[in-house]
């Protein structure tokens, strides 16, 4: 049985959603999926004991977290000797203002900072939660929103669900394959 760490840092909760996904998913292929938060103090251990590895990071304010970026430049020769599948969730990849060109740019700016190309890769619509936002951060995301001509009241989800599952099916295919 292949063993897949899921490894995610997330700053509103909507990465954490899509890497529990990413796991349950693999689990119904019969494949032994571990769930880990890269802020954790054990976000990094046993990292060789896994045959795959498939990272997820929010994207806040044009970065991801800085947490995972460094953990993944820090690992990244293990990373290279394991399938990996990195996913980013923004905005941009699908929000109420898309720029799919600008969800492409974060993914290649974390490949970039750290080193690390992966075997596969994708940008994940996010989602917008003002019920659980500071008033400060609503006023901030609205006044976004605003001058992008498409102002967003309410908590929205905008995550393409079956594009996270097409993601875990490619992913699930490629652990069946010995790592080149």
């Amino acid at each position: 049985m292949h063993r897949v760490l899921v490894l995610y840092a997330t700053e509103d909760g909507q990465t954490r959603k899509i890497a529990t996904r990413v796991a349950e998913l693999l689990a119904k292929k019969r494949i032994d999926a571990h769930l880990r938060d890269a802020g954790s103090s054990r976000a990094a251990a046993h990292l060789a004991s896994f045959d795959g590895i498939v990272i997820g990071a929010s994207v806040h304010y044009g970065h991801h977290r800085r947490e995972l970026r460094n953990l993944v430049a820090e690992h990244g020769a293990l990373l290279h000797t394991r399938h990996t599948a990195f996913f980013s969730v923004s905005l941009s990849a699908g929000g109420p203002t898309p720029d799919r060109d600008g969800a492409k740019r974060y993914l290649e700016e974390f490949i970039e900072d750290t080193g690390w190309l992966p075997d596969q890769s994708a940008a994940f619509a996010g989602a917008i939660r003002h019920s659980r936002y500071s008033l400060v951060r609503t006023i901030m995301l609205r006044l976004s929103l605003l001058t992008k001509g498409m102002p967003e009241a309410g908590d929205h989800e905008y995550t393409d669900w079956h594009a996270v599952t097409a993601f875990v099916e490619t992913f699930a295919r490629r652990l069946e394959s010995p790592k080149r």
